[in-house]
């Protein structure tokens, strides 16, 4: 999984990507330049009861302050956002497999399964009324509390005017946007979910490519076009995704091992291996290393072993232990390959597939090629049905 985890929620991990944490002084940079926020906080002047003065919060310390209340209250808004459809989709029975909090936002990562398909038109109606709900309850609480402190006029607002963006972002039919996933649903009650995931995906594209040159051309303004360019991409991974996962779904992983070995016990010598196995380093080959017990704990590589005996000479008293990659996940022979490209797409470098002599090794470059190959063949055959 991307980012870092932050804790659970009903068992679902939490996680915060780095882009967000990187937003937290640029939020109180924005407001301490004060160009672009002033213009925001004449639209909050003109929104609420309330006369908004910029030099009320540019003072001192104060940017920076109110740039920590937003940013944590917006990051919270997300999460709550979020809660809601987790909420729902537990209820339908529907598995999640994380929440991402980033700089776009957040993102619930639901697993795709037929279920799920089956329940995204409320799942996804749940995250638009909940940013709207959220975008109200900061409306209210602006036309509530007193003119002052302005601080707490211009934090309530900025809060009750991003989390109107959100809502509005939420409406277009770009994924992963909840406006795309609501599209999606319902275009499958008269379609498949392939065709239907890749209407939405061109949809989105072409909405895309208008924000683009309207942001560009327009409004002459080159980061939101850049943030455009990004969901361009979201909307054509995601169909690529969606593919895979249909794709992969009833396959199993073993079709995709190409090699098996034994596992190497970790307390070997280095010395001992490479007399034993007798290896060209210049191939590039991994091999499964285990512990005591037979557990594998990580992948031995060539290139590894290299640079080892490149940088040392001698490796006499060194076991192959110390030299293992340990970003490893391990899986029996009669899972699904949809469980290997799930891994590999949250970052894992080898997949071990454990058999009951041996253990086959997987890495990303090698199960994604061979996809790839699965994927044109299968398309051929498909072309030749009458």
């Amino acid at each position: 999984m991307r980012g870092s985890r932050i804790g659970s929620i009903w068992g679902i991990p939490v996680l915060i990507d780095i882009s967000l944490l990187l937003a937290l002084p640029v939020v109180g940079w924005w407001i301490q330049r004060g160009v672009s926020v002033r213009v925001w906080i004449d639209v909050l002047t003109e929104i609420s009861p309330h006369t908004v003065r910029y030099s009320a919060i540019d003072v001192g310390l104060t940017p920076w302050l109110v740039g920590a209340v937003v940013f944590f209250g917006f990051s919270a808004s997300l999460l709550v956002h979020d809660l809601v459809q987790t909420w729902l989709a537990r209820r339908y029975e529907v598995q999640m497999r994380y929440i991402m909090l980033w700089v776009f936002g957040s993102l619930s990562q639901f697993d795709y399964s037929t279920r799920y398909f089956e329940r995204e038109t409320p799942i996804a109606l749940a995250g638009l009324l909940t940013s709207a709900l959220l975008t109200g309850l900061f409306t209210a609480v602006l036309w509530a509390i007193p003119g002052d402190p302005q601080v707490v006029v211009v934090s309530v607002g900025l809060l009750a005017m991003f989390n109107g963006v959100v809502w509005l972002a939420n409406l277009l039919p770009i994924f992963p946007f909840d406006g795309a996933l609501l599209l999606r649903s319902l275009l499958r009650r008269v379609t498949s979910t392939m065709l239907a995931t890749r209407i939405v995906s061109v949809l989105g594209q072409v909405v895309a490519v208008i924000v683009i040159f309207y942001a560009v051309l327009v409004l002459e303004h080159l980061l939101f076009g850049l943030v455009a360019v990004f969901f361009f991409f979201s909307a054509m991974d995601e169909r690529q995704f969606v593919r895979n996962r249909l794709f992969l779904a009833d396959t199993s992983v073993s079709e995709f091992v190409r090699h098996r070995e034994s596992c190497v016990p970790s307390k070997t010598l280095v010395d001992d291996f490479l007399t034993e196995a007798r290896l060209d380093l210049s191939d590039e080959r991994a091999f499964p290393v285990c512990d005591g017990d037979g557990t594998p704990v990580g992948v031995l590589t060539t290139e590894a072993l290299q640079s080892w005996t490149d940088r040392t000479g001698v490796s006499a008293t060194t076991n192959v232990g110390k030299l293992v990659s340990e970003d490893v996940a391990s899986i029996p022979e009669d899972e699904t390959a949809l469980t290997a490209y799930l891994l590999f797409r949250d970052g894992t470098k080898y997949v071990l597939v454990s058999y009951s002599d041996d253990i086959g090794v997987l890495t990303a470059s090698e199960f994604l090629h061979m996809l790839g190959v699965r994927q044109q063949i299968a398309d051929v055959h498909l072309r030749r049905l009458p």
